[in-house]
C-alpha cells in the first residue's frame, strides 16, 4: 500500500472518530443528566487543547519526521476514544457523581485534543512533502475527501450503531484506530526531517499567511457550531427521542460527509484550482445551506441544507489549506500544517460555548450568526485582497515558484 493511501485511511480514522461523537452527543448528554452547556464546554476543553498543542505538533513533524509523530499521535487518539466509551458506560448507568462526570468527561476529551492534531499535521505535512507546488490542491483534496469520507462514515456509524447501544460506534471507532497504527509503522518509510531546529517555524508575514488563517478560523467556528447545536435544534424543533435526533442528525452529517468526498474526488483531484477560486466558490453555498437549515419547516429540508454545507465544505476546505501551505514555502510544511491546525482550533474552541450559549437564548440564533460569518468571509474573497492571489507558476527549467 502506498504512503498516500495510509496517509488517507489515517486521516479517514481519525475523522471517523471526531464524526461518530456528533449525532449521539446531544441524546447523550441528555440521557446521562447533564445540560446542553456541558456539551459546549466538553467540546471547547478538546479544542483548547488542540489550539495549545497544534503548532507544536506541526514542528516536531518538522524536526523528528512524520512518521514517528503520526504513530503517536494514533496511539493517543485510540487510547482517548477508549476512555471516553468506558466513561459513557458508567454515566448511562448512573452510578457516578454528574460532576465527577463531568469533569472526567473533559479529562478524556482533553486527551483526544491532545494526540488529534498529532495526526492531522503530520498528514498534512506528508501530503506537501509528495506533492509539487502546482499539485498542492489536488495533493490538500486527497486531505479534504479523506475528511469529508470520514465524516461521512462517522456519523453514519453514530446513528446506526447508537440503535443497538451509544457506547458501540465509539468503541468501533477506537479498534479502528488501533488497527491503522500498524499500517502507518509497516506502509509509511522513514523520511529524513527536512528541516533543522533553527528553520522549523514559519513567519506569519509570508504573502497569504494571515488571509488564509482568518479564513480558516472563521470557517471553522461555524461549521463546529453546527455540528454542537444541530442535534439539539433537531430534537427540539420535530419533539424526536434521543435515538430518532441520533438517527437524523446521523444521516445529515453523512450528506455532509458524501458530499464533501464527492466533489474532492470528481472534481478537486482532476483539477488543480486556486485556493482563492475554491474558496469563492464554495463559501456562497455554506451562506446557502445555513439559510436553508433556518427556514427548513420539515426534516427533509434540513438533509438539503446537509448536503449543500457538504458542497460548499468540499470547496472550502482545501481552499484554505491549500493557500496556507503554498504562504509556507516547501521547508515549512509541518509548521504550515500546525498553524493551519491551530486556526482550526481557535474557531473550535468558541464555536461550541457561543453556540450552546446562543442556542438557550434562542433557537435559531447560533446559524444566524454562522449565516453572517460566512457572508462576511465571501465578500472578503470575492474583494481585491492582495493577500488571497496565491499563484504557483514554472520558469523556463520547470521549476515551481510562488507569485503573489
Amino acid at each position: 500500500m502506498k504512503p498516500e493511501k495510509v496517509v488517507f485511511l489515517s486521516i479517514m480514522i481519525c475523522y471517523i472518530g471526531f464524526g461518530v461523537i456528533n449525532p449521539i452527543l446531544a441524546p447523550l448528554i441528555r440521557d446521562v443528566g447533564l445540560e446542553e452547556q456541558h456539551a459546549g464546554w466538553i467540546v471547547s476543553a478538546s479544542a483548547l487543547v488542540m489550539l495549545l498543542t497544534s503548532p507544536l505538533w506541526g514542528i516536531w513533524s518538522d524536526k523528528l519526521g512524520r512518521k514517528p509523530v503520526m504513530v503517536i499521535g494514533l496511539i493517543g487518539f485510540a487510547l482517548s476514544m477508549s476512555i471516553f466509551a468506558a466513561l459513557v458506560l458508567v454515566g448511562l448507568r448512573g452510578g457516578i457523581n454528574l460532576t465527577l462526570l463531568f469533569i472526567l468527561f473533559i479529562a478524556s476529551r482533553v486527551l483526544f485534543g491532545l494526540f488529534s492534531p498529532a495526526v492531522i499535521s503530520s498528514s498534512q505535512a506528508l501530503i506537501a512533502d509528495l506533492t509539487p507546488p502546482d499539485k498542492r490542491s489536488s495533493g490538500m483534496a486527497l486531505i479534504g475527501a479523506a475528511t469529508g469520507i470520514g465524516f461521512l462514515i462517522g456519523p453514519a456509524m453514530g446513528a446506526g450503531l447508537s440503535t443497538i447501544h451509544l457506547v458501540v460506534p465509539i468503541i468501533i471507532s477506537a479498534g479502528l484506530s488501533f488497527t491503522v497504527i500498524f499500517l502507518v509503522i509497516y506502509r509509511i518509510p522513514r523520511i529524513a526531517p527536512k528541516q533543522n531546529e533553527r528553520h522549523a517555524s514559519v513567519s506569519l508575514s509570508r504573502p497569504g499567511m494571515r488571509p488564509y488563517l482568518v479564513v480558516a478560523t472563521c470557517l471553522m467556528s461555524t461549521i463546529v457550531m453546527l455540528q454542537v447545536t444541530s442535534g439539539f435544534f433537531i430534537q427540539d424543533k420535530f419533539g424526536f427521542d434521543g435515538k430518532t435526533t441520533a438517527l437524523w442528525v446521523g444521516i445529515g452529517l453523512f450528506s455532509t460527509g458524501f458530499m464533501m468526498a464527492l466533489v474532492q474526488m470528481t472534481i478537486l483531484r482532476k483539477r488543480s484550482l486556486a485556493p482563492r477560486t475554491l474558496l469563492r466558490v464554495g463559501l456562497p453555498i455554506i451562506a446557502v445551506a445555513f439559510l436553508a437549515l433556518i427556514l427548513a419547516e420539515h426534516i427533509s429540508i434540513i438533509i438539503v441544507a446537509f448536503l449543500l454545507f457538504g458542497i460548499g465544505g468540499g470547496f472550502s476546505l482545501p481552499g484554505y489549506k491549500s493557500g496556507v501551505s503554498l504562504s509556507a514555502g516547501e521547508q515549512s510544511q509541518g509548521a504550515a500544517a500546525g498553524l493551519t491546525a491551530t486556526a482550526a482550533g481557535i474557531g473550535s474552541l468558541i464555536a461550541p460555548i457561543g453556540g450552546t450559549t446562543l442556542y438557550r437564548l434562542q433557537a435559531e440564533l447560533p446559524f444566524w450568526i454562522g449565516l453572517s460569518i460566512i457572508v462576511l468571509l465571501s465578500i472578503y474573497v470575492w474583494s481585491g485582497h492582495v493577500g488571497l492571489n496565491i499563484q504557483v507558476q514554472r520558469d523556463k527549467s520547470g521549476t515551481s515558484k510562488l507569485t503573489a
